[in-house]
């Protein structure tokens, strides 16, 4: 057959439009009745002679009261690249017994130079043609919507515009009457009154056709007797799409956010493999929450995801925006932060799924307390990943051992943070009495033994007095350093040498780390101590908040370490898979489901390796990105605009200005000062001197051996929870973070005074 009903498609022949139409129909929207003509009842422009005869039957069987819209449906028309609109002929009011004619007059338009024209313009193709014929919709009003702006990709307003009629002439670009635009987040109309009765019920329609095909739809509409109908919906051609295939990502380019280095720039400090890219994306996605984007291989906090999220709760932007900002740390001000429509109810599906999966039990159980052996059961399933001898028993060990080892190590996370004491806490204690005594009394959260983050340190020195032994610290601690979440570098484990090296490198900086922290225990207690002499009645207030407050961190940093257990098994299982495929250090090019493909012998990759490592190479060698990202960003328009190590806003020139001043925001507080030294990573680290003021672009656990030596520490990114701001306040030393551009200001050599207590950094 060469003609079918829209609801009942099943085949491809018949063109971009009718399969979208015919999705659209499914999914229960308004769309108006009609049937579809394959391409290949066409030959020439004409129809063939059995398609004819097919047409003449269904002409007989029109209903005379209405007349028709015969248009285009070419193969690849409509698409996610191109969508030829305008290109090919439309015809509308066709009278039944005219409909045959109108039918060649639009096949017949695949040859005309519109389409030609098209075509050659975007590098595009246009494929055989079918045709539509549609129920003609009079219309009052016809129009486009937009739900994503065509230019920046924001999506917090859909925009739209009119003409009074029928819509052919403004979507051939001969005028409009009237324009208008649909807050996307929470639901409100601006435009013309005409129009509005109809617009929460085309709202409606666009939310389920971008959920339907799972990106911003370009979507032409109808109002008629009271009605809404859609005419065609397809993607937005102008959008930036990522190459996954050739590793070219930029999430910047994909819709418009804002973005942050904080807490994530301090995790990842370079830019990450493509494996890598692949187990975060896997990670969050499994999460269901917006967390991370990928700038050309430097990651980012996405702040306009998290923030529509907690929007989704019926929070405002500004309400949203203050519960991340211990998280998020500060953003210039006046930025505005781009928001769109969040899904709770996928996010929530997600994390069922997570917590109740669904199906077999795992093959082999972990056992009731698993969340306090994740590192032990971690080391287990990779010795087992170490034993397979082949291909198929590693996918068997990945799917039957490794998955589910990850996603209860995610739901064990997960369960397991005490965010409202997290977050919440030091905002409590500096409305009653001041951000430097809050600060002192945040200062020690050893209640229940030293947090992980300094444990690093301090363990040091007891493998040297012999409290305790080099497999008990490896066995703690060989999975941290300053690259940990990145796949394709070695953990500490990894090397014979360790810990041997990190004991040399304590005994030769000279420092003494429990006497650090014993001093700082010390102005802990004194600032309990004026706390409650100027709130007695609060003492024991206190008490409880800090006690929360420390079990709060411990559980953060305790959790930051096990996800890192994730990161160890996944390792494990490519070092395996390169071995065993012979690719070696190649398997870090490939993503991780395509390394599954590869185990089953499904496809040959290789061929794609070469182009992902130019690619990655090419991110590594790039200079470190801005702080902080608002909207579209390409390095070239970034340098052309000042390369601004602070932070970015497309259209925007921006400048590293301090004007002698560096403001940052309240880390550890304190003043120090001295001469500085600028690093750029750990590997730059021998030439520290004891006293210097340590300005960096972020730091991580893989930093914490030279802290002890730093008379202040100045970070471009951090928070109030950044990692250097609880080491720095637990070793009492004067820290500012979130400067945005210190490390792009400041020389090597420079004096400065560092006020941890205001947030700011004094040139001298």
């Amino acid at each position: 057959m060469f003609i079918c009903k829209l609801s009942a498609l099943n085949e491809n022949n018949f063109g971009g439009k009718a399969q979208s139409l015919n999705r659209l129909i499914k999914a229960g929207l308004p769309v108006p009745q009609g049937y579809a003509i394959a391409s290949e009842g066409f030959e020439e422009g004409r129809l063939k002679k059995e398609a004819a005869a097919e047409l003449d039957v269904l002409i007989k069987k029109l209903d005379r009261k209405y007349t028709y819209a015969v248009r285009s449906s070419a193969v690849g028309e409509d698409g996610a690249e191109s969508s030829f609109a305008g290109a090919y002929e439309t015809i509308l009011d066709v009278k039944a017994d005219d409909v045959r004619n109108a039918v060649n007059r639009v096949a017949e338009s695949a040859d005309s130079g519109r389409v030609s024209v098209y075509a050659e313009e975007r590098n595009a193709r246009g494929g055989k043609i079918g045709v539509i014929v549609q129920r003609y919709i009079s219309p009052e009003f016809a129009g486009v919507l937009f739900t994503a702006d065509e230019i920046t990709a924001g999506r917090e307003f859909m925009k739209g515009s009119y003409v009074k009629g029928a819509g052919e002439k403004l979507v051939s670009g001969e005028g409009m009457d009237g324009s208008f635009s649909l807050n996307a987040v929470n639901y409100s109309y601006d435009g013309p009154a005409e129009t509005e009765p109809y617009m929460k019920r085309l709202y409606s329609c666009a939310k389920k056709a971008e959920k339907l095909f799972g990106c911003p739809q370009d979507m032409e509409w109808a109002f008629s007797n009271g009605r809404v109908y859609i005419l065609q919906s397809r993607p937005i051609t102008t959008l930036h799409k990522n190459d996954t295939d050739s590793f070219e990502i930029n999430d910047s380019l994909c819709g418009e956010l804002l973005l942050s280095k904080t807490n994530v720039g301090e995790i990842f400090l370079r830019p990450i493999s493509p494996v890598t890219c692949s187990a975060v994306r896997k990670i969050t996605d499994t999460l269901g929450i917006p967390l991370i984007s990928n700038v050309c291989g430097q990651l980012y906090l996405d702040i306009s995801g998290l923030c529509s999220m907690i929007m989704s709760f019926g929070c405002t932007k500004e309400k949203a925006f203050e519960i991340l900002s211990e998280l998020a740390g500060g953003i210039p001000e006046g930025m505005d932060i781009p928001v769109y429509p969040f899904d709770k109810k996928a996010m929530f599906k997600k994390l069922s799924g997570m917590f109740r999966p669904k199906g077999k039990k795992d093959e082999v159980s972990f056992g009731k307390d698993f969340k306090n052996h994740i590192a032990e059961t971690g080391i287990a399933v990779s010795e087992e990943i170490k034993k397979a001898h082949d291909t198929a028993e590693l996918k068997r060990i990945w799917e039957k051992r490794c998955i589910p080892y990850m996603k209860k190590t995610l739901s064990a996370i997960a369960t397991g943070l005490s965010l409202k004491s997290l977050f919440a806490t030091r905002a409590k204690l500096e409305k009653l009495c001041g951000n430097e005594l809050a600060d002192r009394l945040l200062s020690n959260c050893s209640w229940n033994g030293h947090i992980e983050s300094i444990g690093t340190l301090l363990a040091v020195d007891d493998v040297i007095n012999c409290r305790m032994t080099r497999q008990e610290y490896v066995l703690k601690y060989g999975h941290r350093h300053a690259d940990e979440m990145e796949l394709s570098c070695p953990y500490p484990y990894e090397n014979e040498s360790f810990p041997d090296n990190v004991i040399e490198d304590y005994i030769r900086s000279g420092i003494n780390a429990y006497e650090m922290k014993a001093a700082q225990e010390e102005r802990y207690r004194r600032a309990v101590e004026v706390f409650k002499s100027r709130f007695p009645s609060k003492a024991s207030w206190l008490e409880r908040v800090l006690k929360k407050y420390s079990r709060a961190v411990h559980e953060r940093e305790r959790v930051r370490s096990e996800a890192l257990r994730l990161f160890c098994v996944i390792r494990a299982y490519l070092i395996k898979a390169g071995e065993l495929t012979e690719l070696g250090n190649d398997i870090f090019m490939l993503y991780i489901d395509e390394v599954e493909r590869l185990l089953s012998g499904e496809v040959d990759l290789k061929n794609k390796i070469a182009v992902r490592r130019k690619n990655y190479e090419k991110q590594l060698a790039m200079p470190k990105f801005p702080s902080i990202i608002c909207g579209r960003f390409t390095v070239e328009e970034w340098q052309q605009s000042g390369g601004a190590a602070g932070f970015y806003r497309y259209g925007e020139s921006c400048f590293d200005e301090c004007d002698g001043v560096i403001n940052g925001l309240a880390g550890a507080c304190g003043q120090a000062e001295g001469i500085v030294r600028v690093l750029g990573s750990i590997d730059e680290a021998d030439g520290f001197e004891k006293g210097e003021i340590l300005v960096v672009p972020a730091a991580n656990i893989g930093w914490i051996k030279i802290f002890p030596k730093a008379a202040a520490v100045v970070t471009d990114i951090g928070a109030p929870l950044s990692h250097a701001v609880i080491v720095a306040r637990e070793l009492g030393i004067p820290a500012v973070v979130s400067c945005q551009c210190a490390s792009g200001v400041l020389k090597t050599g420079d004096r400065v005074k560092v006020d941890g207590t205001a947030g700011k950094v004094y040139i001298l």
